[in-house]
């Protein structure tokens, strides 16, 4: 079920100026249902990497050329490495899916919602142990979100809307990222669980993302 303008406020309110105060909102929120016995999986869909946007924030999904999105240059396959998608069991809005460039972006979108992985969604990560940058789009390889592993890396902007998270298909493979890349100063191993448990998670424009999707701006 969709949050109500009422909860959202209140989430808004509680979050003042400070964005880092998301993490800790879930313990303010209204407990959510027990998990269903079985989750449903339901195919990836095609992503539209030439056109498409995020659900959420309506970035980009492919990372530009340089300087075509407010005149800023990116690296190479930058935008991919995070890129999520809910699969879904009947189309919403018109759509067999929703695409996201932050794993922040599907979480907090499912939080505003009220979508849960695995009743009639699905929810999916690319694996970022698994790709390339250079090859961009060709090299993402979607994993389930429920069966992934989340390295979170205090480093800003090392991901899109400086989320701060990146999926892996196991911790040796987020370990072994986090040790190649030294300078994503301190690191945390989290699990799918956990994610949704903090949502709304922290990223950039997050209090006035959750009020336009809210209804509470235009």
């Amino acid at each position: 079920m969709r949050k109500s303008r009422r909860e959202v406020v209140k989430m808004l309110s509680a979050l003042g100026a400070s964005v880092a105060l998301a993490q800790h909102m879930h313990q303010q929120m209204p407990a959510q249902p027990a998990a269903p016995a079985s989750l449903e999986t339901i195919p990836a869909k095609a992503i539209p990497w030439d056109k498409g946007n995020c659900e959420f924030c309506e970035m980009p999904l492919k990372t530009p050329p340089p300087g075509a999105w407010m005149g800023r240059t990116f690296s190479p396959g930058f935008f991919e490495q995070t890129y999520s998608q809910i699969a879904l069991k009947e189309a919403q809005k018109g759509k067999e899916a929703f695409h996201f460039e932050s794993i922040a972006c599907m979480v907090n979108y499912a939080w505003v919602y009220g979508l849960r992985d695995g009743v009639g969604t699905t929810f999916y990560v690319t694996d970022r142990g698994a790709y390339d940058p250079a090859r961009g789009p060709e090299a993402v390889r979607l994993i389930p979100a429920r069966q992934a592993v989340y390295l979170w890396g205090e480093k800003r902007g090392w991901v899109v809307m400086d989320a701060k998270i990146a999926a892996f298909s196991s911790q040796e493979a987020a370990l072994a990222f986090a040790r190649a890349n030294p300078d994503l100063g301190r690191t945390r191993i989290l699990d799918w669980q956990t994610l949704v448990d903090l949502a709304p998670l922290p990223e950039m424009n997050l209090v006035n993302l959750l009020a336009k999707h809210a209804g509470l701006l235009k």
